[in-house]
């Protein structure tokens, strides 16, 4: 029996494909380790496994989630105010990033690819959502208390990290599920590039913002919160993501360009 057409790139998208059944599936790893197989692996659990099924995803898991710890335990180790609810956002929306990433490194077959880019979609809808009620609670904070806006070095920095991400949020839905604003498919998947490179930019500057942060009044006086922990966690994360990075995937072809 014929397996079933692949859907059009940019269509809306009800189900998966579902791919012939096999006594085994071959789930590529990377960061060191060898394709395994899964016996009678779903489409749904072949992707869930890329954020936990080799030492690399294992190693930026751990990094975020002791990052988002970290953090989480200083907020509760201080008096809960309002305040405390932009400082709780952001680091829920970066835990959400780091999940997105690492689940789309990297999807192999059509179904994997259509089901991780959706739940990757996901994941940064709720990062969107997040960020965005934080930024909410730090400008309503400052007109409050007649704080000056902008700042700081972390303030400046957290505007452009904001201004990044949502833009690079709302170039990956429209990419994936509306294709037509690029003009074709064709030119919107071409253009994916962009929005990973812009991706882990984002996540860059999140890390840069959160590290900042440290030296703001607040920390200093409230929260204190150690630089030296956050950039270990930082960078424990950053290595766990680099090493799981394709450069192929980003299809530049500069030497085609200078021809």
């Amino acid at each position: 029996m014929q397996s079933p057409p692949a859907p059009v790139f940019g269509s809306v998208r009800t189900s998966f494909p579902v791919r012939p059944s096999s006594s085994s599936t071959t789930v590529q790893t990377l960061g060191g380790g060898a394709p395994s197989s899964v016996a009678g692996a779903s489409t749904s659990s072949r992707v869930r496994r890329n954020l936990y099924n080799t030492a690399s995803s294992l190693l930026a898991q751990v990094g975020a989630i002791l990052l988002f710890l970290y953090v989480f335990s200083r907020i509760m180790a201080t008096d809960v105010i309002f305040f405390s609810g932009h400082i709780g956002l952001n680091n829920f929306a970066v835990l959400m990033m780091v999940q997105s990433i690492i689940l789309v490194q990297p999807t192999i077959a059509t179904a994997e690819k259509q089901l991780g880019a959706t739940v990757h979609g996901i994941f940064n809808v709720f990062g969107a959502v997040c960020l965005f009620g934080s930024f909410a609670i730090v400008v309503l904070n400052k007109i409050a208390n007649g704080g000056t806006h902008f700042h700081s070095a972390h303030a400046r920095i957290g505007l452009f990290a904001y201004i990044v991400l949502f833009v690079n949020i709302a170039i990956g839905m429209t990419q994936y599920w509306m294709p037509a604003l690029y003009g074709s498919s064709t030119r919107a998947k071409s253009m994916y590039k962009y929005h990973r490179v812009l991706g882990y930019f984002a996540l860059l500057l999140s890390f840069i913002t959160t590290l900042v942060a440290t030296t703001t009044d607040y920390n200093k006086n409230v929260l204190h919160a150690r630089v030296t922990i956050l950039l270990a966690f930082v960078i424990i994360t950053a290595i766990g993501l680099a090493v799981r990075i394709r450069p192929s995937k980003f299809q530049f072809n500069w030497k085609s360009r200078r021809q």
